[in-house]
C-alpha cells in the first residue's frame, strides 16, 4: 500500500487515529479520506480568515465556503456509508436471524408473558388463601386465649379440688389450641412472604415496586415535574410541530421569525 495517503492523512488527524484508519479502510478509502480532510482544512483556514462580512464580495466568498462545506460533508458521508452500510446490513441480517429463534421464547417466557402472568395469578390467589388461613388461625388464637383466661379464672375461684382440676384441664386444652393456632398463623404468614422459587436452572423471584399507572389530571401535576430537561425537550418538539403546521399563538410561548440560510450544492 502506498504511504502517500497515510502521510497525507497524518497531517490532519492524530497519529493514533491514523492507525485506526489503516485498520478500518482500504487504500481507496484512505486516499479519499485524505483528500476530503485536506479540503476540510482548506475550508476551515479560509473561513477563519473571514472575520466579518463587509461587502457583497465577502458574502460571495463566505457563501462559496458554505457550499464547499456542504459538498465535502456529503461526500464524506457517502464515503462513510460505503463502509458502514454493508456492515449495518450484516448486523440487521444477523439480528433478524437470531430473532427468529429468540422471539417465540421471549413471547412465552419474557416479561409480562403468559407464564409470568400465570405465576402472578397463582401467587395472588395463594396470598389471598394464606391471608384467610392466617386470619382464621388468629381468630382461633383469640378464642383459645379467651377460653384459657376463663378457665384460669374458674380454677382460681374453684371451691373444691374437683372443680379446680376440671378448670385446669380446660385451661391446658385451651393453651395447646392457642399454641397450635399461633403456629398455623406463623406458617401462613411465612408462606405468604415467600418471594419465589429456586430451581437447577436459576431462580424466579417476585419483585414489588411502586410504578406510575397513569395520570388522571395533568393540571394537578406539580410544576417541578414539567421542568425536567426531558419534558422540556419533548414539549419544545410538540410546540414546534404545531408552529410549523401554521399555529402562530400559543399561551405562554413566544413565536417569531428566525432567519437562516438554505444550502444546495451544484
Amino acid at each position: 500500500m502506498s504511504a502517500t495517503p497515510i502521510a497525507a492523512l497524518a497531517r490532519y488527524i492524530p497519529e493514533e487515529r491514523v492507525d485506526d484508519a489503516v485498520q478500518l479502510l482500504d487504500e481507496r478509502g484512505l486516499g479519499q479520506l485524505a483528500l476530503h480532510a485536506g479540503e476540510v482544512r482548506s475550508i476551515l483556514d479560509e473561513a477563519k480568515a473571514i472575520t466579518t462580512i463587509a461587502s457583497r464580495a465577502d458574502e460571495a466568498k463566505a457563501s462559496e465556503l458554505i457550499s464547499r462545506g456542504e459538498v465535502v460533508l456529503k461526500e464524506l458521508d457517502e464515503l462513510r456509508r460505503s463502509f458502514t452500510d454493508p456492515l449495518n446490513d450484516q448486523v440487521k441480517a444477523v439480528n433478524a436471524l437470531f430473532k427468529l429463534i429468540a422471539d417465540p421464547c421471549v413471547a412465552e417466557t419474557g416479561k409480562r408473558g403468559p407464564l409470568e402472568t400465570r405465576i402472578m395469578a397463582f401467587r395472588s390467589a395463594e396470598k389471598a388463601r394464606l391471608a384467610r388461613e392466617a386470619a382464621e388461625a388468629q381468630r382461633k388464637q383469640e378464642e383459645a386465649a379467651k377460653r384459657l383466661a376463663d378457665a384460669e379464672a374458674k380454677a382460681a375461684a374453684a371451691k373444691t379440688p374437683a372443680a379446680r382440676a376440671k378448670a385446669l384441664e380446660v385451661a391446658q386444652v385451651a393453651s395447646q389450641e392457642q399454641m397450635h393456632a399461633a403456629a398455623d398463623e406463623s406458617f401462613a404468614r411465612g408462606a405468604a412472604a415467600t418471594r419465589g422459587v429456586k430451581t437447577d436452572s436459576g431462580s424466579v423471584t417476585e419483585r414489588q415496586r411502586w410504578v406510575l399507572q397513569g395520570v388522571h389530571d395533568y393540571d394537578l401535576v406539580p410544576p417541578s415535574y414539567w421542568e425536567t430537561p426531558e419534558v422540556r425537550e419533548s414539549l419544545h418538539r410538540v410546540l414546534q410541530r404545531a408552529i410549523t403546521g401554521g399555529l402562530r399563538e400559543i399561551p405562554g410561548c413566544s413565536i417569531g421569525l428566525e432567519e437562516s440560510l438554505t444550502r444546495r450544492t451544484g
